[in-house]
């Protein structure tokens, strides 16, 4: 399918157009479908090599809140995660591509003193990075068991100039 902006213009008296636009998903035949209908949540699962492990990592050592497990045969596979209101999972591979994934993600997190926040990490055991300023964020990164990066982000309208949130 190919995604396309559709413009919609008119002449209204005196020569004024009025001008919208409106999301329209062409499929390959041409026809024009609706747009799918997203919730807007998202779920990034880091695939890690031993999900006992990671979990109280991400939980003790980060600061994430556990949720529990799910398994297979009486062994964890999988645990659930959050910050905030963003759940993310833990995740055993499950065949060698997942394999190939292991140690080679990286999620951005948004709090709200990055300062405080690795102070945290390091009092925690974390290998917290120095803390880089940019004209978009502040932010420090923290390799998990794998070496998965984890970056920690604060913005400010006041010292900001854009905010990739």
């Amino acid at each position: 399918m190919l995604r396309s902006h559709v413009l919609l213009a008119s002449v209204l008296g005196l020569g004024a157009w009025a001008v919208s636009t409106s999301d329209a998903v062409f499929a390959s035949g041409g026809e024009v479908q609706a747009p799918a209908e997203f919730t807007g949540e998202v779920k990034p699962v880091f695939y890690v090599e031993n999900v006992q492990a990671s979990a109280p990592f991400f939980r003790d050592v980060l600061g994430f809140e556990f949720h529990g497990f799910s398994e297979s045969n009486a062994e964890p596979y999988y645990a659930e995660m959050s910050a905030g209101s963003l759940k993310f999972g833990l995740h055993n591979p499950l065949n060698e591509r997942h394999e190939a994934w292991v140690g080679h993600q990286r999620l951005y997190l948004r709090v709200m003193d990055v300062e405080a926040h690795r102070t945290r990490v390091l009092a925690s055991g974390g290998d917290a990075g120095e803390v880089v300023e940019t004209d978009w964020m502040d932010f420090f990164i923290v390799p998990d068991l794998d070496g998965h990066e984890i970056v920690f982000a604060e913005t400010s309208e006041a010292r900001h100039s854009i905010d990739p949130w």
